[in-house]
């Protein structure tokens, strides 16, 4: 908890986040560049000389296989196309109404929508990128007067994390680079200096270095005021000599940002990543492929062996060139001749090579993925889990935490700003002070639980088989309980299913139809 909100704590505080980040920027460098060399390090500003691409990749493996992951992550757990979570009560629903349930399909529509109108599925698939090369992925989560919702994507190198006590984040310093055009965008002109005030917008090209501090604040501090909400938000402007700038000081009812990590060991902030188990692996492949590739083109193009008595001799070197020369006293007939006798074992090379790529695929995941990727619309959660239940098992601790560091609070922070906002239909009576939860019901998170409906299946088989000897086996089971509980499973909404009593009356019309026959 913080004490005073002064620039001068908030920079020293800075400064002490980002010597405990040291260690992970030449990491997070390491692994930019072998497996997203198009994305600069962001803790320099973007208009920097520096090459967007790095020279010496020579096998794209890597780039390739996270963009699998990136790419399997978001049709896996957030697809734009199919539903990924709901709403539920959190305990044992039974005894609700019709409406109830109706109501909770409703307010998990609406957000679905708002998320639909917003760049949340492109920020998802930005920060499943950052989570799969860097191990730690990070994005805000603000409210947008035209959108409804605005999602910030972060990159590593750009904001520096803070754990409570409970080894939670929740402060996080961002550092980012603005011209004077976007300064006056964004705070305003009042606050800007005059030498800011007074430059061309057109021309204007010069970033500017500006912080921006979210971090809880101390209880004494918190008020029902924007400036005094438990979070505090604070923007300043660094200059030269050190000076610091204010831009702007808000709050926050929640903590905005989210910080998923793919694997985090006690005691660290930042995570580790699969791309790091991979980095060794792919910098074999490249200086693989670039003995490779030297051998290929000594084989197809030798260094010659030539006599020097013909360096003044014009040879012709080209395929079927011809030269005509004398054979001098005492020297080999052969006067020019390949310096390599042998040509290279090329497919045994390929071959040593595709071992390491499909290495540095399985670090990735991407056998999963891309059964996911190139599967048919029509592929069943169970289908996923029945075909990579060991794969799924692999990867289900990363989902876990996705579901408690990402997903389950955004998604409570959209539904309390929802609220905020009067965004939601009017609460049921009986919900009143009943606590809601989220359920998630994406392709990955159903093959996650499916064993509960595998067990299902398998009893109903045995109860059907077992009914044609003894018909009494058939009363075990109790048909709408079934029904029910594999819908829950499956994901279905209320909607999609008949009301209780209208089961009990069709059942009556076919009761009394047979008996008058």
């Amino acid at each position: 908890m913080t004490t005073a909100l002064s620039l001068p704590q908030l920079q020293q505080r800075h400064a002490a986040l980002l010597q405990e980040r040291a260690p992970w920027d030449e990491a997070w460098r390491q692994v930019g560049k072998h497996f997203l060399p198009t994305r600069r390090h962001a803790g320099s500003k973007q208009n920097s000389s520096a090459p967007m691409l790095n020279p010496d990749i020579v096998d794209s493996t890597g780039i390739l296989a996270l963009r699998t992951l990136a790419a399997g992550l978001q049709g896996g757990l957030t697809s734009p196309a199919r539903p990924w979570f709901r709403l539920a009560l959190d305990g044992k629903a039974t005894g609700l109404s019709r409406s109830t349930r109706l109501w909770l399909d409703q307010v998990t529509e609406r957000m679905r929508m708002v998320l639909q109108r917003s760049n949340f599925y492109n920020a998802m698939h930005l920060l499943y990128t950052e989570l799969g090369a860097f191990g730690t992925g990070a994005v805000f989560a603000l409210a947008d007067m035209q959108q409804g919702f605005r999602f910030l994507p972060l990159t590593a190198g750009s904001y520096a994390l803070e754990c409570n006590e409970r080894e939670q984040v929740d402060t996080l310093f961002r550092k980012t680079y603005m011209t004077a055009r976007q300064l006056m965008l964004a705070f305003g002109e009042a606050v800007l200096p005059e030498h800011l005030r007074t430059m061309r917008m057109g021309s204007a090209t010069e970033r500017h270095c500006v912080i921006h501090a979210v971090l809880p604040r101390a209880q004494g501090q918190q008020a029902n005021t924007s400036t005094a909400l438990p979070y505090a938000s604070l923007c300043w402007l660094e200059g030269r000599e050190g000076q610091m700038l204010p831009l702007k000081q808000s709050g926050f009812w929640g903590f905005p940002a989210f910080t998923p990590r793919w694997d985090v060991a006690e005691n660290d902030v930042y995570g580790h990543s699969p791309c790091m188990d991979a980095l060794p692996d792919c910098r074999m492949v490249q200086q693989m492929g670039i003995s490779t590739l030297k051998a290929i083109h000594k084989s197809v193009d030798p260094p010659m062996s030539v006599s020097a008595s013909l360096k003044a001799v014009g040879l012709d070197l080209t395929p079927g060139g011809i030269n005509y020369v004398e054979t001098l006293p005492g020297q080999n007939p052969q006067a020019a001749s390949p310096l390599l006798a042998g040509s290279p074992d090329i497919g045994q090379a390929r071959q040593a090579i595709e071992t390491v790529q499909k290495q540095i695929q399985a670090g990735l995941h991407n056998d999963l993925f891309r059964m996911l990727l190139q599967g048919s619309k029509s592929m069943t959660a169970t289908e996923v889990a029945a075909r990579e239940e060991e794969k799924l098992i692999l990867i289900g601790p990363v989902l876990e935490r996705l579901h408690h560091e990402l997903f389950m609070p955004l998604i409570d922070r959209i539904f309390l700003l929802m609220r905020r906002l009067d965004m939601l239909p009017p609460c049921p009576p009986e919900l009143l002070g009943r606590p809601v939860k989220v359920e998630f019901i994406s392709l990955l998170a159903q093959a996650q639980q499916l064993v509960s409906t595998g067990a299902i299946d398998k009893y109903c088989q045995f109860v059907a088989t077992a009914g044609q000897c003894w018909p009494e086996a058939l009363d075990a089971l109790d048909v709408d309980s079934v029904m029910d509980t594999y819908a829950d499973h499956l994901g279905l909404d209320i909607a999609l299913l008949r009301p209780h009593e209208e089961r009990l009356a069709r059942r009556a019309v076919r009761l009394c139809t047979a008996q008058t026959q």
